[in-house]
């Protein structure tokens, strides 16, 4: 599968969240402090959605158990998750951001 584009760049901004399903599995693509990223939308220590976890100095915290990860490096905050996020690598073509399948 070639490029899959997910939204055109001047829709996103900061506080950005949108659910995606990537063969068949469940991504999150947002923004935050100006950076744009992909991830598993599942804790890692639970499996919570993350589409609603709030982001304060640079962390994403979880909705269900307040568990925090660094957006930047995916790290866990939290002793009772050693697992990080998941993420995939964007690409930027055009106006629009998406990811490679092949």
């Amino acid at each position: 599968m070639p490029f899959v584009a997910l939204e055109k760049l001047h829709l996103l901004y900061d506080g950005y969240r949108q659910a995606i399903r990537i063969g068949g599995k469940p991504f999150l693509l947002l923004q935050e402090g100006g950076r744009v990223s992909l991830i598993r939308n599942a804790c890692p220590h639970a499996g919570a959605p993350l589409t609603y976890a709030t982001y304060d100095s640079g962390c994403l915290r979880c909705p269900m158990h307040g568990i925090e990860f660094e957006l930047s490096s995916g790290h866990s905050r939290s002793a009772a998750c050693a697992d990080g996020l998941q993420f995939l690598p964007l690409i930027y073509e055009g106006n629009q951001i998406g990811v490679d399948l092949n």
